[in-house]
């Protein structure tokens, strides 16, 4: 079963949700609202490292904004404790939305201080599953 994320503070279930809102519907000015100017972004094992307000909108635009690789679709979770997403994509001409990267968010004073972001292998271990049928395009 998925971890649930009822244990997270007020602060790391709304930054978690909203994460999960700008991404599904695209709205990187809402995104950048939630982040602190220090954040940072690491994705392990990969050596790359964003840091900064400047750094983070540039990935987002890619990501979520309106040239993004195709639909998201976020379930909540957890992991160490800490609010986490996995994401679902669908790529445009799909069916499906696979299993793409799971988010872990540090919060700090109310906004997103950290995300490290992990690649679709660790899913199993949260029993989550590899495919979901999604809602319609947005």
């Amino acid at each position: 079963a998925t971890r649930s994320a009822a244990d997270l503070s007020e602060d790391e279930r709304r930054l978690l949700q909203g994460f999960i809102d700008t991404h599904e519907s695209g709205d990187v000015e809402a995104a950048a609202a939630m982040i602190r100017d220090d954040i940072r972004v690491t994705m392990p094992p990969n050596p790359w490292l964003y840091e900064g307000r400047a750094a983070i909108m540039a990935l987002m635009q890619g990501a979520i904004g309106p040239d993004r690789p195709g639909d998201w679709l976020l379930v909540p979770t957890r992991a160490n404790r800490m609010p986490a997403a996995a994401s679902y994509l669908r790529a445009r001409g799909d069916t499906l939305f696979r299993a793409f990267k799971l988010d872990v968010l540090r919060v700090q004073d109310g906004l997103i201080a950290e995300i490290t972001t992990f690649d679709a292998r660790l899913f199993g271990e949260f029993g989550l599953p590899l495919t979901l049928e999604g809602r319609g395009a947005r």
